[in-house]
């Protein structure tokens, strides 16, 4: 009995030491399927915000933020304002405040209209005397918007031979106004204003077959398409130049947004397209580049920036840029604190739990992009007040690098916090080299704006249904972007362009100096940047 009772024991214990690994197995399943549940709540989260969400970064302050930070309810921007006063409006016009003079608007033709009364209600009803007209006036302005299209019908005087001269002889007929397409049937202004509404106001062509038809113009898809397509390389040369100007200089920011395409490609499979490329923007100095590209890959900055290229290039944190800070080249690489911050941002608003030590960051975080701010105004401006500026923005980066280091020294770290704080230190060469270089900003907003063009493109009318489409769009944004950066009305520019096209028989001048609005001169960018015809 005794025996059958040790080995009954025995079992049990065999059963409960079984059991026991069973549970510690649930439990190490269980913890992995709470971090799973975590992240993928973390990521509906994120998604319900860039889907119904507000855009802005912003967030209240419900945690007491560090001793000497700001709230972390307000941005680099903001941190400086104080409160609004009760009764006040957050934006807008003030209750009370006094109103906005009447804008001039002198670059506007004029035209005058004069506004009579006729003589039978000028009459007296009893006396039947008429009134006499002082010469006294008064004057108003209204605006008025009139679109339309004209046909012109070209007449081409024939003349005669006057002489029995051997240059008097045989009939002589007017030359024919250049046209940018050869018997085509459209003029230049009507190009013009067709690459302006696509490319600059990101009007989709059916759309504009529409306004045209509002207008008495029936134009079928296929016209205008075919008509683009030989344009493109018409504003090819030009917008090459561009893109090699953007090279020039020390200094850049650099960004890629997806585009879709839906073109093959050589050694493509048919069966599984490509749709996704990549349109890469280049800000620099005195242009601005869009570069079309099936890849994402490093070969595209390695590519752009020739061997040896010496500077600075704000970009984001993705490693395509990385291949530039090899030997081939001299580029540092400043990362944007606006995508450090989001990093924060994003787990405060996925994690609750984690939303008081994200708010803390972002308050570290915000007053050093004022600080920044101050100090790059006071550098530009030469003020002898950029010393103590400087010497504030270096304190609150080494505060940050310190609690950095503290908090991974810790090892209290959650694997959420960690990940973020790890990425920030491998980071940190990049993200601070705007302290030594107080033109270099704390983040990538110039590119980041400059894509903003794609972006609203990619929505309206989804992207190339072919390269050469491809390469005008990228072509047009390269070449609309830098006329912003000089502030130079693009339809004029535009026309004179186009026209230069038409006269040297539908293809881009040869001459294309005149056409580089960085070699033009102040008092020539200030004449161009109306709507009036060029000098």
């Amino acid at each position: 009995m005794h025996a059958r009772a040790a080995q009954r024991e025995q079992q049990w214990k065999q059963k409960a030491l079984a059991a026991e690994q069973i549970i510690k197995q649930l439990l190490v399943l269980l913890a992995y399927c709470v971090q799973q549940l975590q992240g993928l709540t973390r990521q509906v989260a994120w998604l319900n915000k860039q889907q119904f969400g507000s855009k802005s970064e912003s967030i209240r302050n419900t945690a007491n933020p560090p001793k000497g930070t700001a709230p972390a309810g307000t941005s680099g921007a903001e941190s400086t304002e104080q409160p609004t006063a009760p009764g006040k409006r957050k934006r807008g016009q003030q209750p009370g405040a006094k109103g906005p003079k009447r804008r001039r608007r002198p670059n506007l033709p004029v035209e005058w209209v004069h506004h009579t009364i006729p003589e039978s209600e000028r009459t007296c009803s009893i006396c039947h005397q008429i009134r006499l007209d002082t010469g006294l006036t008064e004057r108003s302005q209204r605006i008025e918007w009139e679109v339309r299209l004209k046909c012109y019908e070209d007449v081409r005087h024939i003349y005669g031979p006057s002489c029995a001269c051997a240059g008097g002889r045989g009939m002589v007929t007017a030359p024919k106004p250049a046209k940018l397409i050869p018997k085509g049937l459209f003029g230049v202004s009507f190009w013009r204003e067709l690459l302006l509404k696509k490319f600059d106001f990101l009007q989709p062509v059916q759309r504009t077959i529409r306004e045209l038809q509002g207008l008495d113009l029936e134009v079928s898809p296929g016209t205008l398409t075919g008509g683009l397509k030989k344009i493109e390389p018409m504003l090819q040369p030009l917008a090459g130049q561009f893109v090699l100007q953007a090279r020039e200089g020390s200094y850049w920011h650099m960004d890629e947004t997806r585009y879709p395409m839906f073109v093959l490609v050589e050694g493509q499979d048919q069966a599984k397209p490509r749709r996704k490329w990549w349109v890469w923007v280049v800000v620099g100095l005195d242009a601005t580049a869009f570069l079309l590209e099936p890849t994402r890959s490093g070969q595209v900055p390695e590519k752009f920036f020739p061997k040896g290229t010496e500077g600075i290039l704000n970009v984001d944190r993705f490693p395509s840029y990385f291949g530039l800070l090899g030997p081939d080249w001299k580029i540092k690489l400043a990362y944007c604190w606006s995508h450090q911050r989001r990093d924060f941002v994003n787990l405060g608003e996925g994690s609750p739990r984690f939303k008081a030590w994200s708010q803390e960051w972002v308050g570290l975080i915000n007053p050093l992009f004022a600080a920044n701010r101050k100090r790059r105004k006071a550098y530009f401006e030469k003020r002898a007040d950029f010393g103590p500026m400087d010497q504030e923005v270096l304190r609150q980066v080494q505060e940050i690098k310190k609690r950095l280091d503290q908090e991974l020294a810790g090892g209290q770290l959650a694997p959420e916090q960690e990940k973020i704080l790890q990425s920030m230190r491998r980071h940190w060469a990049g993200l601070t080299v705007f302290v030594d270089h107080p033109q270099v900003p704390m983040d990538n907003n110039a590119a980041e704006r400059a894509l903003r063009q794609v972006a609203v493109a990619r929505k309206n009318f989804y992207g190339s249904h072919s390269q050469w489409s491809g390469e005008l769009a990228c072509g047009c944004f390269t070449i609309l972007a830098s006329l912003r950066q000089h502030g130079i009305c693009p339809r004029r520019y535009f026309q004179a362009y186009l026209e230069a096209c038409a006269r040297a028989g539908g293809k881009a001048p040869d001459n294309l100096e005149e056409f580089l609005p960085w070699k033009w001169s102040a008092e020539k960018k200030a004449a161009w940047s109306t709507q009036e015809q060029a000098p």
